[in-house]
C-alpha cells in the first residue's frame, strides 16, 4: 500500500484529499429578447435558404393563379406538393402515368372518401332493378346534383333504355340520339354549361314537363373489355352553375366501377332468365306426358310457352286442312275460333311453314293495327313459330302455329323476341309436334265424320276446359284471334259435330 501511494502525508495521498468547498457559481449575463429574435430570425432564414422555401412558395402561388381551381386554395396547394413530389420520386414515369397521377391528385380528399363510399355501395349490389337504382341515387349524391340519368345498352333490342329518378318507367332511346346517344357513339365526355345554348341539346322534355335544364354531365360507361356499356348523365349542379374538372375526376373513376356492377348485373339476370326457362321447360315436359286430351294440351302448351320466353300473350292454332282453316280456342268463353287459314301473320307461318319474327309489329304491313285500336292492347312484337309434321306425314307440312305476342324484359318493358327465344321456341316446337300429330284428333285414326273442332270439343268435358280457363288469365290473346272477329259471328263460334 505505501509502495503504490507513498507514506502517510506524502504528496500522493495528500492530491486525494477533499478540498474547501466551492464558492457560489458565477452569475450569467442577461441575454436581451432582442438578441433571441435575431438568433430565431437567422436560423429561419438559413431554413429558408437550405429547402428553398421562397421559392416553393412563390411557385404554388404562381400554379394557384394560373390555374384558378375551383377547389379551395389549401386544396389545390396540397395537389401541386403531391405532383413535385411525384415528379421528384418518379422520375421514369411515362406522361400517361403522371396524367393519370394528377388527375387524382386533384381531387380532394374529402370528396375521394364520398368516392369510396358510393363505390362500396354500388358493387354490393346484383339484382339489375336495384343496381340501377343505386347508381342513380349514388350518383346524385357524389355529384350534389338535381337529377341523374342512366342509359344502358341492350344489345338485342340495339336501344339504350332510359332510367332516370324521375322516371317510373324506363324508355327507350336509339343510339346517336340526343346528348347520351352522341356519347354513347363518341365516347366523348360532354360538360355543357348552358345547355340552350348547346345545338346538341333537345328542349322537348323541358317543354313538356316544365322542367328547366340548365347544365347537364355526360360520361360514357366504358368496361375492361373496352365495351361502352351505356351512358351516365348528371343534370343541373346544386349550389353552382356548372360541373367543375373534379366533378368530371369522380364521375369518370365511378363510371368504371358501376361498368363492372352492370356486367355482374347482366350476369345475374341471365342466369335468372335461364333458371326460371329451364323450370318451364321441365314443368311442360311434365305435363305434356300425362295423358291429355287435346284442348288441355293446348292450354298447356299456351301456359308453358309463355314462361319458355317470358312473353305477355300466346295463342296455339291448329291447321284445319280440310276447312283451310286456322282453328284454336278462345281462354275467354272456352269457344272455338276459327280463322281462314292465310289470314294474318299466323296464316302465313302456317302457309309458307317458316318462323315469322317481327320485333316492332306497327312497322310491318301483315299487321292489322285496326285491332288494336278496338282492343285498347297495344302489340309490339311478335314471333310465330310453325309446328311441322314428321317427315312423309300426309297432309300439310304445317301442323299447328304458336304465336307469341310482345315479349317481356326482365324490368317489365316490352322488348324483342332474340335468337335464344327463337331457338328456345323452335325446340319447343319440334317436342310438341310429336305429341299432337300423335294425338286422335291430328291423325284421324277414329271419328272420321266429324271435324277437328268437334272432336276437340267431344273428348273433354265443356266444364273441365272452362276450369282450365278460369285458372289461366288470358283476354284476348294474340293478333290472329282478334282478326277471327272480324270474319263474322258465324266463323268465329262456329262447332262442328258438337
Amino acid at each position: 500500500l505505501q509502495s503504490r501511494c507513498g507514506a502517510w502525508g506524502s504528496p500522493g495521498l495528500a492530491s486525494h484529499r477533499p478540498g474547501p468547498p466551492p464558492g457560489p457559481p458565477a452569475r450569467a449575463m442577461p441575454v436581451s429578447p432582442e438578441a433571441v429574435e435575431a438568433e430565431e430570425r437567422a436560423n429561419i432564414e438559413e431554413y429558408c435558404r437550405k429547402h428553398n422555401v421562397d421559392g416553393l412558395v412563390q411557385e404554388l402561388v404562381e400554379g394557384l393563379l394560373r390555374d384558378r381551381p375551383e377547389t379551395k386554395p389549401k386544396e389545390h396547394f396540397a395537389h401541386l406538393l403531391r405532383m413535385q413530389l411525384m415528379r421528384e420520386n418518379t422520375a421514369g414515369a411515362t406522361e400517361m402515368e403522371m396524367c393519370e397521377a394528377s388527375k387524382a391528385s386533384e381531387v380532394p380528399g374529402r370528396l375521394l372518401i364520398n368516392l369510396f363510399e358510393a363505390t362500396k355501395r354500388i358493387i354490393s349490389e346484383i339484382v339489375p332493378k336495384e343496381t340501377i337504382n343505386i347508381i342513380i341515387q349514388e350518383t346524385i349524391k357524389l355529384l350534389h346534383a338535381e337529377r341523374v340519368s342512366l342509359f344502358v345498352y341492350d344489345k338485342r333490342i340495339d336501344m339504350l333504355v332510359h332510367n332516370s329518378s324521375n322516371l317510373k318507367q324506363p324508355i327507350r332511346v336509339k343510339p346517336g340520339q340526343g346528348i347520351a346517344g352522341h356519347v354513347f357513339k363518341t365516347r366523348e365526355i360532354v360538360n355543357i354549361l348552358d345547355c340552350y345554348l348547346d345545338d346538341r341539346f333537345d328542349q322537348t322534355f323541358d317543354k313538356t314537363t316544365g322542367y328547366r335544364t340548365n347544365n347537364l354531365l355526360t360520361m360514357p360507361i366504358v368496361d375492361f373489355e373496352d365495351e361502352c356499356m351505356g351512358v351516365l348523365q348528371a343534370i343541373n349542379k346544386k349550389g353552382t352553375t356548372h360541373f367543375s374538372h373534379v366533378d368530371e375526376i369522380l364521375l369518370e373513376n365511378l363510371c368504371q366501377h358501376i361498368s363492372i356492377a352492370l356486367r355482374n348485373a347482366e350476369v345475374y339476370r341471365a342466369a335468372i332468365v335461364t333458371s326460371e326457362r329451364a323450370g318451364a321447360l321441365l314443368n311442360m315436359i311434365q305435363s305434356l306426358t300425362q295423358d291429355l286430351g287435346v284442348q288441355s294440351m293446348i292450354l298447356t302448351i299456351t301456359m308453358h310457352a309463355n314462361e319458355l320466353v317470358q312473353a305477355d300473350r300466346c295463342t296455339v292454332f291448329l291447321v284445319d286442312e280440310k276447312k283451310q282453316q286456322l282453328w284454336s280456342v278462345s281462354t275467354d268463353s272456352g269457344k272455338e275460333i276459327r280463322i281462314p287459314k292465310s289470314a294474318g301473320i299466323a296464316g302465313e307461318c302456317a302457309t309458307e311453314g317458316e318462323l315469322i319474327a317481327i320485333p316492332d309489329a306497327y312497322a310491318d304491313p301483315r299487321f292489322n293495327q285496326e285491332v288494336d285500336r278496338r282492343t285498347g292492347y297495344r302489340t309490339h312484337s311478335i314471333l310465330a313459330i310453325p309446328v311441322m309434321r314428321r317427315a312423309g306425314s300426309a297432309g300439310s307440312k304445317t301442323l299447328a302455329v304458336i304465336q307469341m305476342i310482345n315479349k317481356m324484359e326482365f324490368d317489365g318493358a316490352v322488348g324483342k323476341f332474340d335468337d335464344e327465344d327463337i331457338q328456345v321456341m323452335e325446340t319447343f316446337g319440334t317436342f310438341v309436334a310429336s305429341k299432337l300429330q300423335d294425338s286422335l284428333l291430328l291423325n284421324g285414326s277414329s271419328k272420321q265424320n266429324e271435324s277437328e273442332a268437334g272432336l276437340v270439343f267431344a273428348s273433354e268435358s265443356g266444364v273441365g276446359l272452362r276450369a282450365c280457363v278460369k285458372n289461366y288469365d288470358a283476354s284476348h290473346r294474340g293478333q290472329a284471334i282478334q282478326e277471327s272477329m272480324e270474319e263474322g259471328n258465324e266463323e268465329e263460334c262456329e262447332e262442328e259435330g258438337g
